[in-house]
């Protein structure tokens, strides 16, 4: 029974949890209460086969919660995120760079405000890596939900030349479903990319999305779905990662089904599996493959 209870972490065993308590220390606590379940068990061999299993499962499960605060999981926690923020794959930014093209060269025919300018506002925007995809002049709008992205935003814009080619109106803390400082049919364009996942009400925050966008505006998005393929391997990889991902505010949704019942006047939706091959991509995160990408009309 102990030895099965110190199977779930050993994996991390030489992750120091902090500096005053360190894995040893748990370990021993776990053979403690190891010797206290074996002593409670009943002697039947089943039984203990099936409780033992169940252990081991729920302990796996429950590793990364449990050592959250460790160095590794705060290594695959940032780089969750830089995944989220970012869209470096070369697959994603084949994507992005399509996907956007019609605002950089000014065909996409969006509304624009009384200035005549494009207002783009972008979802959990990170440090604001699509901006080079942006047009000049346009009036830009950032949310994210990680207080870290307004540095790394502000920062971004001090580097740009005296007089920014485009202008950035504001950041907001906040959440996909709750963009209530944004007035109704304000905004030109909502870029979406690995943001949903994040939400914890999908069909309010495309609700919002649709409110705050103009009539004709577009909602660019990509992003990760669960896979429609039932028992493949994907679909047993999303099942057994779905727990740790969801420490990391990031969930598997059918989106696809989202987006075409949340009330847009026109879609252009595409499925794709993207590659990590050369990335540096471990782990849960490769259960994120399955993608969808395209626009959505108001």
């Amino acid at each position: 029974m102990t030895a099965t209870l110190v199977t779930c972490i050993t994996t991390v065993s030489a992750i120091t949890l902090s500096e005053d308590f360190s894995l040893n220390d748990l370990l021993e606590n776990f053979k403690e209460l190891g010797n206290v379940l074996d002593s409670w068990l009943p002697k039947n061999c089943i039984v203990r086969a099936l409780f033992c299993g169940a252990t081991t499962l729920v302990g796996i499960k429950l590793a990364p919660i449990i050592l959250r605060k460790t160095s590794f999981i705060r290594r695959v926690e940032a780089q969750s995120r830089y995944f989220h923020r970012t869209t470096t794959l070369p697959d994603l930014l084949k994507i992005k760079c399509n996907l956007l093209r019609e605002l950089k060269d000014g065909s996409s025919r969006l509304p624009l405000n009384d200035e005549e300018k494009l207002v783009l506002l972008e979802i959990n925007a990170g440090g604001g890596t699509n901006i080079s995809y942006y047009p000049d002049g346009c009036v830009y709008i950032a949310t994210d939900h990680w207080e870290g992205a307004k540095e790394y935003l502000d920062q971004n814009f001090k580097e740009e030349e005296e007089e920014p080619r485009i202008t950035f109106d504001r950041f907001l803390l906040t959440i996909p479903e709750r963009l209530v400082s944004v007035q109704d049919s304000s905004v030109s364009a909502v870029i979406c990319f690995h943001s949903l996942c994040s939400s914890s009400n999908v069909n309010l925050a495309l609700l919002e999305i649709l409110r705050v966008l103009k009539p004709g505006g577009k909602m660019y998005f990509i992003e990760h779905v669960v896979t429609s393929k039932k028992f493949s391997s994907f679909w047993f990889m999303q099942l057994n990662f779905s727990l740790q991902m969801s420490m990391w505010d990031c969930h598997f949704r059918d989106f696809k089904t989202h987006i075409q019942n949340a009330g847009f006047s026109q879609i252009d939706m595409s499925e794709t599996m993207i590659s990590f091959k050369g990335a540096s991509i471990h782990g849960p995160m490769k259960s994120l493959a399955p993608h969808i990408y395209g626009y959505a009309v108001k």
